[in-house]
């Protein structure tokens, strides 16, 4: 009786109001959540993520400093720009974007540490491990996991301006306003269903049906928005990455193969949790979603290009 009571109450004006400020609030919430960290709590964000040394963080070593200037100097990135961007070194062995030029607390590029290598010994001076096991670089596996990880200075700088292209845009803006907007889409949707045909009048259980259809499908909205935007703005990126010549396209190539051959050799040495995270081909797993362009789809796209390049080359020296 008390529980069809507090039911009852939601449909007066009051808990309709009190509906309507919960879900605005939510809405705003999320987006604040989406939001902050590449912006205002930026700072915090590369702590969270920063690589650590003995509980220090660990500074980006010259030469990967002297090499992501050279990279901005490729992409003709303006002096404005270049005062919001800062490079750091990162956790892991993945590149890491943060933050838009476009907005007045700047951008972030995490540099993996694995962009310092030089050769077997640096790997086995850092102690790798995968799943809390010393990985055996004299095996067939341990051998294609060392080749992944060493990168050529030129495949570095490929990686280097991928990440810095990512933040010239205005991805950050549109995914933070995705949440707010599938929230209130969804709650307005339900109140002018619930109006029309006087849902109100009808089994609670009608009602809860229909907000729970409607919660999963503004749910998949948000991640197939999300998911596009992200598609999209990495598939500009490789385009602007090919303009800027067939140093750069080689590069491209050489890049998606190794993170495909690092993949697959995690694959195998992570055991059930590897196959289940990466698949043979070295792309990541992700179900029913595609929140990243696979990585085969890139390293393809890039091929083509090269195809390209040799076959107008081919054309003028004949």
């Amino acid at each position: 009786m008390v529980t069809k009571r507090s039911i009852s109450w939601f449909l007066t004006d009051s808990g309709r109001k009190f509906s309507y400020a919960v879900v605005t609030g939510t809405g705003i919430a999320l987006t604040t959540a989406k939001f902050a960290p590449h912006t205002f709590l930026l700072d915090k964000y590369k702590d969270f993520v920063h690589y650590y040394s003995n509980g220090q963080p660990v500074e980006l070593p010259k030469n990967l400093c002297d090499q992501y200037q050279k990279c901005l100097d490729v992409l003709k990135v303006p002096d404005i720009h270049r005062k919001y961007l800062s490079p750091f070194s990162v956790f892991g062995y993945d590149l890491f974007h943060a933050g838009s030029t476009s907005s007045k607390f700047g951008g972030a590029i995490g540099i993996p540490v694995n962009f310092s290598y030089k050769s077997l010994v640096d790997l086995e001076n850092h102690g790798i491990e995968v799943n809390l096991k010393k990985v055996d670089w004299s095996s067939e596996t341990g051998k294609k996991l060392a080749d992944a990880l060493i990168l050529p200075d030129k495949v570095k700088e490929f990686a280097i301006c991928r990440e810095i292209l990512m933040t010239q845009n205005k991805k950050v803006f549109y995914e933070s306003a995705y949440p707010f907007t599938c929230v209130f889409f969804v709650y307005n949707l339900a109140q002018y269903i619930c109006r029309k045909y006087n849902f109100y009048a009808a089994p609670t259980i009608i009602r809860a049906t229909l907000y729970s259809i409607l919660g999963v499908f503004g749910l998949g909205s948000y991640f197939l928005m999300k998911d596009v935007t992200e598609v999209y703005y990495e598939t500009e990126v490789d385009k602007k990455l090919c303009e800027l010549g067939p140093e750069f396209i080689e590069s491209g190539v050489t890049f998606y193969n190794k993170l495909l051959q690092r993949n697959q050799a995690l694959r195998e040495l992570m055991g059930k949790e590897g196959e289940n995270k990466y698949s043979k081909l070295g792309n990541e797993n992700f179900g029913i979603r595609q929140p990243r362009l696979a990585l085969v789809h890139r390293k393809q796209f890039f091929e083509e290009r090269l195809c390209e390049y040799k076959e107008i080359e081919n054309t003028k020296q004949e």
